[in-house]
């Protein structure tokens, strides 16, 4: 099973309490906040106390009587208007430094800075530590929230944030920010049955749990994936699940052939609880869990879509007469947001229907441009009449595909039973193929072609003829 993880944006928030606070000596800690809240103009306040906390060594020794300062700068948020606060170690114990917030702090600022000297004959060495208590940040924007730490010897430098005459700086990350969910889109657990060119591309090979009128255009898997990320009063995020719980799903491709019939010809209309639906119970389109609530020529829709487990395997029912389009069908789903977060439509890529025929390779097709005329011949050595396209392949691996009535001479692209195309000339093929791509060209160290031809029906040949200057004699490859 193939699983493209696809984040979509879902309800979560900005801090976990669960996580530790950043250490900036180990380089560990750091929060994890989603990248899916609303943030506003004004800025998204957090509560998350614990997790916002930074951890730093001194690093330069602070005597009981030499003042040192400490400047704590934040990038991405802002400062709230209560709880900050630092605690130094010295030589005592946990927390005994004395300090003194002399700069900054306020709300809305994005630094702070510490007047810090050492408890009465103690000292703070370079390895103690420094915690800072940042209990509440706003967010202003949606990214990464960032912490500096210097350490000053005099004022001046610390208010002016003289980095060149700091004692010791430090950095690190309080937050960072990831997708609080994603959902697998599952490319690869059904595989469609072929489109059946004996009869007519009206119906399907049977097979696979499939009938000859229903088949599967793709399989879109629900499976939600929590992240570590939290909501912005710092609460684990636990709304995930609203990325299953609801939303809508248009399915895009060509639904013309399930359309009704009328004295058995295709009629515009659709039946919409049995033309197109999804089987949630198994991967054969047997079940019939839910039908589309809206279809046209090329789209379904579910205006309620994500409530139900595991796997849903897009089905079409056609009718039989109408011819089936091979072509890729995609998806566009969009989840429902709880209050206060932003989510995103997401494209999915689904199933491609392909018919069954057959394929015959030429690996050698003289130059268009050389001395002796070449040209191909296609025979469709079936009794089912079908289209054709030429792909010519240069030696360099370039390729560009046409169909057999785009060649000049050629009034239908349809080759009928038993029938064999004229000869056709090299020359005329690599206009058709520079037509269709005017990029094409022969190889850059060779003049030579390979064909690869493929007919609607069940068995082909083809050959490739050279000629003589004078016309008197070929050869056949």
């Amino acid at each position: 099973m193939n699983k493209k993880l696809l984040s979509l944006a879902v309800a979560a928030g900005l801090a976990s309490s669960s996580a530790m606070a950043v250490d900036l000596n180990a380089g560990t800690g750091s929060n994890s906040y989603a990248s899916e809240s609303t943030i506003s103009s004004a800025g998204t306040n957090l509560t998350a106390a614990a997790a916002n906390n930074v951890t730093v060594n001194a690093g330069f020794s602070i005597s009981d009587s030499t003042e040192r300062y400490m400047r704590f700068d934040i990038t991405g948020a802002t400062l709230g208007s209560t709880g900050l606060a630092l605690a130094v170690d010295d030589s005592s114990g946990a927390g005994n430094a004395l300090e003194v917030q002399s700069a900054g702090g306020a709300l809305g600022d994005t630094y702070v800075i510490y007047e810090v000297t050492a408890s009465g004959a103690q000292t703070v060495g370079t390895t103690n530590d420094a915690v800072l208590t940042m209990p509440n940040l706003t967010v202003t924007a949606n990214g990464a929230i960032g912490v500096t730490y210097a350490l000053f010897s005099n004022a001046i430098d610390a208010v002016n944030n003289t980095t060149a005459n700091a004692l010791v700086t430090n950095s690190g990350t309080v937050a960072g920010v990831a997708a609080g969910t994603s959902v697998g889109n599952v490319t690869g657990a059904t595989t469609p049955a072929k489109i059946d060119v004996t009869e007519g591309a009206a119906k399907f090979v049977a097979g696979g749990g499939f009938t000859t009128t229903t088949n599967s255009v793709g399989t879109i898997s629900l499976a939600d994936t929590a992240g570590t990320q939290a909501q912005t009063d710092g609460a684990t995020d636990t709304t995930h699940a609203v990325a299953t719980a609801s939303g809508s799903l248009v399915v895009t491709g060509d639904f013309t052939a399930t359309q009704d019939l009328t004295s058995l010809v295709p009629d515009g209309t659709y039946t919409l609880a049995t033309a197109v639906f999804l089987d949630q119970t198994g991967a054969d389109c047997t079940n019939n869990d839910d039908p589309a609530d809206a279809l046209t020529d090329t789209t379904a829709t579910w205006t309620t879509f994500g409530a139900a487990a595991g796997d849903s395997v897009v089905c079409i029912k056609v009718n039989g007469v109408g011819t089936i389009a091979a072509e890729s069908y995609s998806a566009v789903y969009t989840p429902v947001a709880n209050t206060g977060y932003t989510l995103a439509a997401t494209s999915l890529n689904l199933a491609t229907l392909a018919k069954n025929g057959s394929t015959t390779v030429l690996n050698l097709a003289l130059s268009p441009t050389g001395a002796y005329p070449s040209f191909i011949r296609v025979n469709n050595t079936s009794n089912i009449a079908g289209d054709v396209t030429i792909t010519l392949i240069n030696d360099d691996g370039d390729s560009s595909a046409f169909n057999l009535g785009d060649v000049s001479g050629q009034t239908s692209s349809a080759l009928a039973g038993q029938a064999s195309t004229g000869l056709l000339s090299i020359a005329d093929l690599m206009a058709a193929a520079q037509a269709a791509d005017a990029t094409f060209d022969l190889g850059a160290n060779s003049n030579k072609l390979r064909a690869s031809i493929s007919g609607e029906f069940s068995s082909i040949a083809a050959q490739s003829i050279t000629t003589s200057i004078d016309g008197n004699s070929f050869t056949t490859f």
